[in-house]
């Protein structure tokens, strides 16, 4: 039987009495808002699920003059992750959605510096970085293309040499080992976006919805305004696929064709650089959104939507990985849409006669 004299009550307290200061000086930058999480038991988690002190801190990310060395919500962020209170790192984590999502599209159509949006990616990436223990991340996929019979012991070739085994499991790297970093560098920026991603995604389970669906709208965004409209038009080629191979093939496609092209020239310089170790992140987190368990219709239509944009990037951009990944990303998330059709009873029920027949062609075997 447990009682209120637990061992892990004392240590809950003083999670408390660190967390509540930091709380507290978040209330001088947003305001009183803050203070609604006061009498909570645990009051990080608390500010973890608030939705209206999370639109809140939002939108002041989104502003125009965010992202500076001094600004104080990226210098609250940044010393709140530093504090290494596991709660209150989580909620620094949810808003790992919208710094990467503002600095990435700021960050590629001026030359200005956000050092207060890299200072928060940094520090993520450097923890990263401990938790991994300079080691690259490698994970064992199953080898289920090998030809059939070919792994079997025993068996030899025409010249009485055995054959060489096929191994159980191919190791494949997802991300290389991670090097100290002390500034955020073009050639490295995609990969500490990256990191910060995959952090995200280790404990996408904690998030709120709300951030998940600020990540899916920012994969939109960093998709292309093109691409969206790419999207909408994947979706009408899908439906309609059998009546416009019939009708008007040929005029179709140049007319596609001159949109696309016009969308290119108009969206081209403002595209985010999505190289395969950010891309690969984003659709991680995407699945589990299209994919994990949720209740959230509106979050699976957002990923969805985003899934679809990025796939129309790839095709736009000719990258194959992306291309394939985002692909089957799709098809799962269109499987999911397609309505389960049920069996009728009459559908069952078997002839009798058919089974004698099927028993009777098994025997003669």
């Amino acid at each position: 039987m447990f009682t209120d004299e637990s061992p892990n009550k004392p240590s809950l307290q003083h999670t408390v009495s660190r967390a509540q200061p930091v709380i507290d000086s978040l209330s001088l930058i947003l305001g009183p808002i803050a203070d609604s999480n006061e009498h909570s038991d645990n009051p990080a988690m608390s500010l973890l699920h608030n939705q209206t002190i999370s639109r809140d801190i939002m939108c002041r990310l989104r502003l125009a003059t965010s992202g500076s060395g001094t600004d104080d919500l990226c210098r609250w962020l940044y010393d709140t992750f530093q504090s290494n209170i596991a709660d209150l790192q989580l909620v620094v984590i949810s808003y790992i959605p919208t710094l990467a999502g503002v600095y990435l599209s700021r960050r590629n159509s001026s030359k200005e510096t956000f050092s207060g949006f890299e200072a928060v990616l940094l520090a993520l990436y450097s923890h990263e970085m401990v938790i991994r223990g300079a080691e690259a991340c490698i994970i064992r996929i199953p080898n289920n293309i090998c030809i059939p019979g070919a792994s079997e012991s025993g068996k030899t070739n025409g010249k009485g040499k055995a054959t060489a085994t096929e191994p159980d499991s191919i190791e494949a790297m997802v991300s290389p080992a991670l090097e100290p970093c002390n500034t955020v560098r073009a050639t490295k920026r995609g990969l500490i976006v990256s990191v910060a991603l995959d952090l995200y995604y280790n404990n996408i389970s904690l998030m709120p919805v709300c951030s998940k669906i600020e990540f899916c709208e920012f994969c939109i965004i960093w998709a292309g305004q093109g691409e969206l409209a790419g999207a909408e038009r994947l979706d009408e080629e899908e439906d309609n696929a059998q009546e416009e191979e019939e009708e008007n093939a040929e005029e179709k496609e140049e007319d596609v064709d001159k949109k696309k092209e016009h969308k290119q020239k108009n969206d081209r310089c403002n595209q985010v650089p999505l190289p395969w170790e950010l891309f690969q992140s984003v659709l991680r987190i995407l699945g589990h959104c299209l994919l994990g368990p949720t209740n959230s219709k509106e979050l699976k239509e957002k990923a969805l939507k985003a899934a679809k944009c990025l796939h129309a990037r790839a095709l736009r951009d000719f990258d194959s990985k992306a291309m394939l990944a985002s692909r089957s990303l799709v098809r799962l998330g269109d499987m999911i849409e397609e309505p389960i059709p049920e069996l009728q009873p009459s559908e069952i029920t078997a002839d009798p006669s058919e089974l004698e027949a099927l028993r009777a062609s098994i025997f003669s075997k």
